[in-house]
């Protein structure tokens, strides 16, 4: 099981004002700064070297501070790096589509101090190793989504967490998988967001919102475990109006 990593504070020292968390934000701010450190230290020996990174360069910092925080700061290098005059070329066009749709916005007046120094060429491989621990994690995304939060109603079916909602000791499968039960978030025409959902791996029942799941996910990445669990679910629901029509009170 992945450790439990420091949360990480997404917006702005502005916004933590405004939000009365400043501590939070300092808190997180300092992780944010040792990890572009960490990074650094990692990718310093590579510098003199023309060949490829040791296959655990990335590998050594995830661990010590976490996917999360290590994408925010690769974002946050990236995003400051771009509108530089050599920028595009040095970085690459996929680093570049990758940070900005990371959701990422680095903070004007701290931001600089999270971000790696470090020459192009090992930052966008060290980048791909991340990328390529990520992708070996075999985590649920998008592209096994049917549809998203705001397509169709979504009440009964099977729903997609976003990674990013969830700790990274939670990060599986078995943890993105939660039946929607019920919620004004379920009907993409409601102004209202929370959605009332059960946990396929351990039955757990909880509120969520609406832009906390990816879409609903496609039948053919249904796994077999999760498709037993759901025809439980759903034969537990049965069993209640079938005992009312057959035994319960009549009502005149």
């Amino acid at each position: 099981m992945a450790p439990e990593y420091l949360w990480l504070y997404r917006g702005s020292y502005d916004d933590a004002v405004r939000l009365h968390e400043t501590a939070l934000w300092e808190k997180s701010f300092r992780e944010n700064v040792a990890c572009a450190r960490a990074i650094e230290k990692a990718l310093r020996g590579e510098y003199a070297k023309t060949g490829p990174l040791p296959p655990d360069c990335a590998a050594k910092v995830l661990e010590e501070y976490g996917f999360k925080r290590v994408n925010f700061v690769l974002a946050s290098t990236i995003l400051d790096m771009k509108d530089l005059p050599l920028g595009p070329a040095m970085l690459g066009k996929d680093a570049i589509t990758w940070a900005e749709k990371s959701g990422t916005i680095p903070d004007a007046v701290y931001g600089h101090f999270c971000c790696v120094e470090a020459p192009d060429n090992l930052l966008t491989a060290f980048l791909r190793q991340t990328q390529e621990a990520y992708m070996a994690l075999g985590l649920f995304d998008r592209g096994h989504c049917s549809a998203g939060m705001y397509e169709k109603n979504v009440e009964g079916k099977v729903l997609v967490m976003d990674p990013s909602t969830l700790k990274e000791s939670c990060w599986r499968q078995e943890d993105q998988l939660w039946l929607a039960e019920s919620g004004f978030g379920c009907d993409p025409k409601s102004s209202g967001r929370a959605i009332y959902a059960v946990c396929l791996s351990d039955g757990e029942r909880t509120r969520w919102n609406r832009e906390d799941f990816l879409g609903v996910l496609d039948k053919q990445y249904l796994p077999e475990w999760a498709a037993q669990k759901l025809d439980e679910l759903r034969s537990q629901e049965q069993k209640p109006a079938e005992s009312l029509g057959q035994g319960g009170m009549a009502m005149c």
